[in-house]
């Protein structure tokens, strides 16, 4: 079950209007759930297929808290020149176990060597972001926006 985002604002635009912002990559907020309670943490995202994914250490604690409960948010700071934006979203995560896909985005990654020794490294763990919401606090003209996926 995913938890919808409450908060929305009335301005409306379109998902491939604001994917360029995503398309850099960069640090996230991730937040996942455990338990009862929010979990957030700074990662890397990276983009790959015009899809996002974390890769991550299999002993991590959001690793064990998306197996049981894929609900996320995450938030990515857009810098403007005289304000800092944000687009914040809701959506869910997977892991992924598929050993062709795993090849392919760890070999996108620069820095995946500095970690693991291969994509089949046990303690690799490959997380897709699969956004459904976002709201967007626009880094130039303060406008608020809602942009459905």
């Amino acid at each position: 079950m995913i938890f919808p985002m409450k908060k929305t604002y009335p301005e409306k635009m379109t998902f491939s209007e604001v994917w360029p912002l995503f398309e850099k990559g960069g640090l996230i907020h991730l937040s996942t759930v455990d338990g009862n309670h929010p979990r957030v943490r700074i990662v890397s995202v990276n983009v790959f297929d015009k899809k996002l994914w974390v890769v991550t250490r299999s002993g991590d604690d959001k690793v064990t808290q998306i197996r049981k409960n894929p609900n996320i948010e995450f938030t990515l700071a857009v810098q403007g020149k005289e304000r800092t934006g944000c687009l914040r979203v809701t959506g869910t995560a997977s892991i992924i176990e598929d050993q062709q896909v795993r090849n392919d985005v760890a070999s996108s990654v620069p820095w995946f060597s500095g970690y693991w020794e291969s994509c089949e490294d046990p303690n690799f763990t490959l997380i897709r972001l699969d956004m459904k919401k976002v709201l967007f606090d626009h880094h130039e003209t303060s406008s608020k926006y809602t942009i459905a996926i």
